[in-house]
């Protein structure tokens, strides 16, 4: 099992969640676009980025069921 506290592991916060199109702020960096993110409970939903919002705001399409995934949610790169 990982260790989510990892200072390697670049992890960002949920901002929004409109149906499958959700924000991401990442505070170290900005993951590529096209790059897969892991969210929810077990990692279970998937995020492709689509396009960098500013800075440190990414808006990515969920390919999968975003049940369970809120604001203040945590998002693996």
């Amino acid at each position: 099992m990982k260790n989510t506290q990892d200072k390697s592991v670049n992890q960002g916060t949920v901002v929004s969640v409109r149906s499958s199109v959700v924000e991401v702020v990442f505070p170290q960096h900005l993951p590529a676009i096209n790059h897969v993110l892991l969210a929810g409970k077990d990692q279970n939903i998937i995020i492709e980025v689509v396009t960098h919002m500013d800075a440190r705001t990414i808006r990515g399409i969920a390919l999968t069921p975003t049940q369970g995934l809120a604001e203040g949610s945590m998002v693996q790169d």
